[in-house]
């Protein structure tokens, strides 16, 4: 991984460990001048942590399995990535519409860039997850406009009916599971010696989270329609369970469930099938949509997406930037612990109105302990990376 998104990826991690800590001190009354944003904290981890990782490191992997030349570095895409989210920040915080617009645009051109650079590397011995990531950056460009449009007031133009859960469908079971299932076709068979599954296995997965997602985006866009989002969830959880079912068969065979590093990629899991497996509730009126809709996605990002960071992006550095045969997993029981301890909070504290400041504050608490151990790591790997750069 290149060292400027090494450094970037550190950097947002650590800011996100603030991040988490200033929405305890928030929820349990405790400061209340910096009143945290719920869009500030979710993309630290998404565009901060995720998208530094997957931008930096997609081009490098394909060329490598492609076994083709190393790309150069793209200052192009890393600026623009950078630079629009810095934007998009600002623009969060102080509401400020065109920063949003500047912000959203220009992480669109870097993601279009990257899907570009991408699509030229199709056919010939390009590996089987290059498919996953050049569907899942689409669903990303399409996440970027409804996303930015929320804030400049497209949805009607564009005639979505709730713009907030198109929004989040397509980047969490579009762009996400897509993007974190091509890594763990191409990762695991490098951390456990055996592939994730068949030919036939991975495109399995491949074509039920595509369509699942569609379906899913499809659905919200139309107002809640219910055939493309009953047929979007069954597609969806059918590949996803399959892939949780095929990645703990590895992980077991090879003796990572041992670590807390195999655990942490497989528990992630439980965090994105737990909202979609209570999406037909809230579809069949058995339960309230807005609680779960406006707090589930914090517990989706910091314990799904955080935690399969947590193990997978210590373990890519190690590999790529420390250039370790044997890289090992990241993370550490007590990262486990309180990162599944956190969700599980910030979970209570939907159902359980009269105490939801005090669970949310300390699942909060539980998820910025949790950021301790990733912070320690990229700081040590990129530490000890920059001193070998320097004595080469």
């Amino acid at each position: 991984m290149p060292i400027p998104y090494l450094i970037t990826t550190l950097l947002f991690t650590f800011v996100a460990l603030f991040m988490a800590a200033d929405a305890s001190f928030v929820s349990l009354n405790l400061i209340g001048a910096f009143p945290a944003l719920r869009w500030v904290r979710v993309h630290f981890i998404t565009l901060g942590l995720i998208s530094q990782v997957v931008f930096g490191l997609l081009p490098l992997l394909i060329a490598s399995l492609s076994k083709k030349t190393r790309p150069a570095m793209r200052w192009d895409i890393w600026l623009t990535l950078n630079i629009g989210f810095v934007a998009l920040i600002a623009g969060f915080a102080g509401v400020n519409h065109p920063l949003i617009f500047t912000g959203g645009t220009l992480v669109f051109v870097a993601a279009t860039l990257l899907l570009f650079q991408l699509w030229n590397v199709r056919g010939g011995d390009a590996p089987a997850s290059l498919k996953f990531y050049i569907t899942g950056v689409f669903y990303l460009l399409v996440g970027i406009i409804v996303g930015t449009g929320l804030w400049l007031n497209w949805s009607e133009a564009l005639y979505i009916q709730v713009p907030l859960e198109v929004h989040i469908h397509a980047n969490s079971w579009g762009f996400m599971s897509l993007v974190f299932a091509g890594l763990l076709v191409d990762f695991i068979p490098m951390v456990t010696g055996r592939p994730l599954g068949s030919t036939k296995e991975v495109s399995f997965i491949f074509w039920g989270m595509s369509l699942g997602a569609l379906g899913l985006v499809i659905g919200p866009w139309l107002g809640g329609s219910l055939p493309p989002t009953v047929a979007g969830l069954i597609l969806h959880i059918s590949a996803t369970v399959w892939l949780v079912v095929l990645m703990a068969r590895a992980l077991k065979a090879s003796g990572h469930l041992d670590g807390a590093g195999g655990w942490h990629l497989l528990a992630s899991y439980a965090w994105i099938l737990l909202p979609v497996l209570i999406a037909p509730l809230i579809l069949l009126g058995y339960t309230a949509g807005p609680p779960i809709e406006s707090t589930a996605p914090q517990a989706l990002i910091y314990g799904w997406v955080l935690q399969f960071g947590i193990a997978l992006v210590p373990y890519i550095a190690r590999k790529y930037f420390l250039k370790e045969e044997n890289p090992k997993l990241g993370g550490s029981w007590l990262s486990i612990a309180a990162v599944t301890a956190g969700s599980i909070f910030v979970w209570a504290s939907i159902f359980l109105v009269p105490m939801r400041g005090v669970l949310y504050g300390i699942g909060f608490v539980l998820y910025a302990l949790s950021l301790l151990q990733p912070v320690k790591e990229l700081f040590q790997i990129t530490r000890d990376g920059l001193h070998k750069h320097e004595m080469a």
